[in-house]
């Protein structure tokens, strides 16, 4: 199993170390698609706080998006550059990168590289995610995927 660590870790108590660990194994599964390592961050009760348009709700539209995007990126990275830890919240700043080598909303890749930037806000109760908030440089990754 592969775990993700930040660059940066910014954390006011000592039980931010449980969280640590989550956030680790959660974003080795982005890195992987470790069913394992998402059973063990993910509720059954998760909730996207910010769905994207035809994302189903719930722990299976997030599987479904890891499986999109190894889809579209088979080399794809989620590096955490930053991450804060504190109270019941992980805030994590990512570097996505990758090769478009696959395909992506009825496009096939040409190898274009990507490189961009995203930000997570998850809420974690009895040791799970259950709720995230997130937003990624979506005006960089089209740039990206359309130079040819």
């Amino acid at each position: 199993m592969a775990f993700a660590r930040p660059d940066v870790l910014v954390s006011p108590d000592g039980a931010a170390s449980i969280l640590a660990n989550i956030a680790a194994t959660y974003y080795g599964f982005w890195n992987n698609g470790s069913a394992a390592l998402f059973e063990a961050t993910v509720s059954s009760g998760y909730e996207d706080r910010t769905l994207p348009a035809g994302r189903r709700q719930g722990p299976s539209g997030l599987a479904d998006a890891r499986a999109a995007f190894f889809a579209a990126f088979p080399d794809g990275r989620v590096k955490v550059l930053q991450q804060m830890l504190v109270g019941d919240r992980i805030v994590s700043h990512l570097r996505v990168t990758g090769t478009f080598t696959g395909s992506r909303k009825g496009a096939e890749g040409a190898g274009q590289a990507i490189d961009y930037l995203a930000t997570d806000i998850m809420r974690v109760v009895d040791g799970l995610i259950v709720e995230n908030w997130h937003v990624e440089d979506h005006e960089t990754l089209h740039r990206q995927l359309a130079v040819s």
